[in-house]
Formats: C-alpha cells, structure tokens, sequence
C-alpha cells in the first residue's frame, strides 16, 4: 500500500521521494495501458487526472518511459489500423464469414475510398514525427538506453548513501 506523508511515500514498508513532476509508477502505467487502448495522449492523461502536457514533458526526459510510450502507439496503432480497415471495406457493417471463418469480400460497394485515404494520410504523417507540430524525441539505441538506467540508478545510489549519512 503507498500512503503520502507530504513529501514521501510509504510503499512496501520503505520511505522515498514523491517525484517532483508528481507521476508514480502506477501512473505511468495506467497511462500507457489506457493509451495503448486509445492512442490518444489527452484522453490518457485526463483519464489519470493529468494535463496531456505533463505526459509530453515526462516522455521528453524519461527515455525508457519514452520507449514504452513508442511501444505503446505502435501498439495502438496496429489496433486503430486493423479496426479502419474493416470498417473502409465494410462500410461500417458487421463483416460476414464463410463457413471457413474467413471474412466474405464484400466488393467495392461499401468500400469508403475517403476514409482509406484518410487513414493513409494520417499514418505517413505519425511516421514523419508529427506530434502536433512537436519533434519526437530523437530514437535512442540499447546501449543509451542501458547507460541512461544506470546514470539513474547511480544517482539514487548517491542520494541514499546522503540520506543513511
């Protein structure tokens, strides 16, 4: 259980540090599983009682919770594109199945050729890094990611040692 003492949390029996920006580990994952359900970073962070902007900045200095925000839109990417490209081809009705459990080509009279192209448009523009006029952060090997985790742990190393002082 974590219980708020001002500035500290009580989890699991040991005392630490509320983060400055105020996001826990909880938060952040059920801003990525809400997001990864979404794709949608307003709606994500609204949903844990955050402005979307608090969400951008912590990505901006947190590389691996930018890893997991990558992951997580390509995820919900995958989804939104399997559920519009149903539904162009559909036009929107319930999809039929032969007895094989294929789906039954419904020919090119329900197709929505506007929505596809929408959808392709909007697809190349995410790909190019168009988040909203922002730059994503720049892709970050293994290498800089593992180095970035132990420049973290090293600090929290230093400041326990200050504090057992």
């Amino acid at each position: 259980m974590t219980t708020d003492r001002g500035r500290s949390i009580v989890s699991n029996g040991r005392l630490r540090r509320r983060r400055k920006d105020g996001w826990t580990r909880t938060d952040e994952r059920r801003f990525l599983s809400h997001f990864r359900a979404t794709g949608n970073v307003s709606a994500s962070a609204r949903a844990i009682g955050r402005k979307p902007s608090s969400a951008y900045d912590l990505r901006d200095r947190d590389p691996v919770f930018a890893a997991q925000w990558d992951k997580a839109l390509r995820e919900s990417r995958l989804r939104l594109h399997s559920k519009l490209i149903v539904h162009a081809e559909t036009g929107g009705a319930e999809p039929t199945y032969d007895e094989d459990g294929e789906p039954i080509d419904p020919g090119p009279g329900l197709f929505d050729p506007d929505l596809a192209l929408r959808l392709l448009k909007f697809h190349a523009a995410s790909e190019t890094g168009g988040r909203r006029g922002r730059p994503g952060p720049p892709p970050v090997s293994e290498e800089e990611l593992a180095a970035a985790l132990l420049w973290q742990l090293d600090a929290l190393d230093r400041r326990l040692a200050k504090q057992r002082v």
